[in-house]
């Protein structure tokens, strides 16, 4: 699948808009918000420890390379037993100290059985004395944040497309009873099949696997500038639709070059999102047609009884036929 750009809407550079993105996209990294303590476990380890997970895993995988990182995890490009690519991923120590190993194992065995063409496959899991560890498929191609790093926006039918994979592959996913919890431009590839949602369900296996350790310091999975106004606020009952907020988040991106909520501090981000007051994304894009303004509006309502009910009626407005 071929993506393109629009260029700028709005005249802003594009050096502007990574910088405004990079301010809030970041997990939270110890900011208090309504009475919860937010950690941001990439802060807490920095060294290579690519030595380290070749070590362990020698005989498993063939390690080749460190290809990202995120707030839970360090990422390997590697080769598994059988051949294939496989994009590797090791636990931070910090967050693995704080995880019941063989509860986190437990929880995301049961992901296995998610099959869809818009959703990395997790292959394999496991632990050894020192890493916590699971592959998933590797897909090739750039992410959504690279791709909007590059555009600065994207086009309204690549926006459209985007968005219709994800809800079709949320839809799957939320009839499984599996809720994403980090859905952000990072989790996405723009793949040849078209976009596909990574690590799906590993931010539900942390939390449910969480010791008291984690219980204490109010760990919250997520990403604050995607975060929905209930997991801002650390909400028990979190459920499919703060997915369809964040995914509101993300297509707002698409079209905006930055996250609808954006701040120096990240605890300003956080409130934002709890407070509402979503910016209309014509005041941005004045090319954005009305119905697809009123969809990703719905999306990004601060109360979540007024948002979209399922992932499968928000599809229906973005299907071609429905505009």
């Amino acid at each position: 699948m071929a993506f393109s750009s629009n260029g700028r809407a709005d005249g802003a550079s594009a050096p502007a808009g990574r910088r405004a993105r990079e301010r809030s996209a970041g997990h939270v990294a110890g900011v208090a918000v309504g009475g919860h303590h937010h950690l941001c476990w990439e802060c807490l380890i920095r060294r290579d420890f690519l030595p380290l997970v070749r070590e362990e895993l020698d005989g498993r995988f063939q390690v080749d390379r460190e290809i990202a990182r995120g707030g839970a995890a360090r990422v390997f490009l590697a080769t598994n037993a059988s051949g294939h690519p496989v994009a590797l991923k090791v636990l931070h120590p910090a967050l693995a100290v704080s995880v019941a190993a063989d509860r986190f194992l437990q929880e995301i065995a049961i992901l296995t059985r998610l099959d869809h063409p818009h959703i990395a496959k997790l292959l394999d899991w496991g632990e050894t004395d020192r890493v916590v560890y699971y592959a998933m498929a590797f897909v090739d191609g750039p992410t959504l944040r690279d791709h909007i790093d590059a555009v600065t926006h994207c086009t309204l039918a690549d926006t459209r497309r985007i968005g219709r994979d994800l809800l079709d592959a949320l839809q799957y996913a939320h009839g499984e009873g599996i809720v994403h919890r980090d859905v952000k431009p990072d989790n996405i590839v723009l793949s040849g099949r078209g976009a596909v949602l990574l690590d799906f369900g590993i931010a539900r296996a942390i939390a449910r696997a969480g010791t008291d350790r984690l219980t204490r310091s109010g760990f919250c999975v997520g990403t604050s500038a995607y975060m929905s106004p209930e997991q801002v606020q650390a909400f028990e009952d979190i459920d499919e639709r703060t997915d369809l907020y964040s995914l509101g988040c993300v297509l707002f991106e698409c079209l905006a070059g930055t996250p609808p909520f954006t701040a120096q501090r990240e605890d300003v981000v956080l409130r934002q999102h709890i407070e509402g007051n979503v910016p209309d994304i014509r005041s941005v894009r004045d090319e954005v047609d009305e119905r697809l303004s009123r969809t990703l509006a719905k999306a990004l309502a601060t109360d979540r009884e007024a948002r979209w009910r399922s992932a499968r009626e928000m599809l229906a407005e973005l299907r071609p036929e429905a505009r």
